[in-house]
């Protein structure tokens, strides 16, 4: 009796482990199968050269502090956990479609841009743990363009709180009355030179007043000059081109764009830039 009970037990154990087996071998087939069955670019140059860039993205406050993985274009190794970069933000190229067990879902190839601006890790992200912009931890990040942004609101946190928007928090307080607009801040990043027709300017905007010789300031200049600085120069120039502070304080009907670069990484001076214009 002993002996066939010996027998039984060990059957038993022998279709148990088959079956493990042959689950563990489907599950690992399944975790494999992923097929990228559509795929589009979400970062071209015109999208690149505008503000509310499709490109740009974090991870959604409910999804902070918790995993979200960045996976490998086959989806079959977990490259990084987001939860590991909690400062970071995203900079995807494209979006893209994969197909697994009969159902679809979207994910965005993108690299995880730090603080410090390392971009050199890059996989796919689901897009249900993702949304536009930044991450918002502002105090945190430096030298933002423009182009990840979504709204006059949202630049003008970043503004307000980025240690590196030190200078352009001055000017915004030299114009009391001006608001800060992300589209005119957007247009003179890349149309700031004072000669230029800029028709992306009258398309929105009339009365321009590019305030070039102020924005040097913005920038690194030659004397090397503090923060503070620069601020009492911005001031001075500004008196000398006919902007007084009641003049400035009177100036409610236009709005203000603004963008300080990283002065390590501008390709050109006429990137740093200020301008005063009406919206159509």
């Amino acid at each position: 009796m002993k002996k066939y009970l010996i027998i039984i037990l060990s059957v038993y154990s022998l279709i148990t482990g088959l079956t493990c087996l042959i689950g563990n071998q489907a599950n690992a087939k399944s975790n494999s199968n992923y097929q990228i069955i559509a795929s589009k670019h979400v970062n071209t140059y015109k999208t690149l050269n505008s503000f509310n860039n499709n490109g740009i993205l974090h991870v959604k406050n409910q999804y902070k502090n918790k995993n979200v993985y960045v996976w490998n274009k086959e989806h079959t190794k977990v490259l990084y956990n987001l939860k590991d970069f909690p400062n970071s933000y995203l900079s995807a190229l494209t979006k893209q479609t994969y197909l697994h067990g009969g159902h679809k879902s979207l994910y965005y190839a993108a690299y995880i841009v730090t603080p410090k601006g390392n971009s050199s890790r890059y996989g796919r992200i689901w897009q249900g743990y993702l949304t536009k912009g930044y991450n918002r931890h502002y105090q945190k990040l430096n030298y933002l363009s423009t182009v990840g942004f979504t709204n006059d609101q949202d630049y003008l946190n970043y503004i307000q709180k980025s240690p590196s928007q030190v200078v352009a928090r001055a000017v915004l307080k030299l114009f009391p009355n001006c608001k800060l607009s992300l589209r005119l801040s957007n247009l003179g990043q890349f149309n700031s030179d004072v000669d230029s027709t800029n028709k992306p300017f009258e398309e929105y905007f009339t009365n321009r007043i590019n305030l070039q010789k102020v924005a040097a300031y913005l920038g690194p200049t030659r004397s090397k000059l503090t923060s503070s600085q620069r601020i009492t120069k911005i001031k001075q120039t500004l008196v000398s081109e006919g902007y007084t502070t009641s003049k400035r304080h009177a100036m409610s009907h236009y709005v203000i764009g603004i963008y300080d670069p990283n002065p390590n990484m501008a390709w050109e001076e006429f990137v740093w830039s200020i301008n005063l214009a009406k919206p159509l």
